[in-house]
């Protein structure tokens, strides 16, 4: 099994108070406290649909084992595999696939070896595509992964940072398309701030999922054999 979460947030978001007010047509600071919550919410939820990362943030993909290759996808010891072709249709499997592109920079990979002691892999020992979407992690070559604790849940975590459009401080490349669809969710956000309505409601075309889908990525394995 294996998930991911969100444990440092991006510092900006791709849409400013601004903005959003003028989205709005507010005028009055009343409730910019609430349009800043709001603003929060949409772009969490944009990056949910889009399955991306639009402003740099820290994540941790939590992994029971590393992927392990064999021709029926199950696992040998890593000292067996050294001698095997070093080719893409062999190795592939091995490839750790990071969530929520587009990855910047992979901080740690730490496991937990057959001694239930948490060790840090060296960086050395595998390398990192960025050119990839998403990124990929491989051993180096004539190395594998290491033998984690057998049957311990999330025995594997990498950290990385992860945003497709900068820091939203120094660098902000966000698509107006990501922009429209997060104020456009803004604004149903503020006008309906109820659970239920007693209006017959209907999303509009061409709205906030179809603006979204100009950037989403649909296309993912995390890691081989899983």
């Amino acid at each position: 099994m294996l998930s991911f979460k969100v444990t440092v947030p991006p510092v900006a978001e791709p849409v400013t108070l601004d903005q959003a007010k003028a989205h709005l047509r507010v005028d009055f600071d009343t409730d910019d406290l609430l349009i800043m919550g709001l603003i929060g919410a949409a772009r969490e939820f944009c990056e949910v649909y889009s399955r991306r990362a639009f402003f740099e943030q820290t994540i941790v993909l939590s992994l029971d084992a590393f992927p392990l290759f064999t021709y029926n996808n199950g696992t040998i010891p890593p000292a067996q595999m050294h001698g095997w072709p070093y080719y893409s249709a062999y190795w592939d499997p091995l490839c750790i696939r990071l969530p929520r592109p587009g990855t910047v920079s992979v901080e740690s990979i730490a496991y937990r070896d057959l001694t239930n002691t948490v060790q840090t892999l060296d960086p050395s020992t595998y390398y990192v595509d960025l050119t990839s979407e998403p990124a990929r992690i491989v051993p180096m070559p004539s190395l594998t992964w290491p033998t984690t604790q057998l049957y311990l849940p999330g025995s594997v975590q990498v950290t990385y940072t992860a945003g497709s459009y900068g820091d939203g401080v120094a660098t902000n490349n966000c698509p107006r398309a990501v922009m429209a669809a997060m104020l456009l969710m803004v604004g149903h956000l503020y006008e309906h701030r109820e659970t239920v309505s007693e209006l017959s409601l209907k999303e509009i075309p061409l709205g906030i999922k179809s603006l979204l889908d100009t950037v989403k990525f649909d296309s993912f394995t995390f890691a081989g054999g899983y």
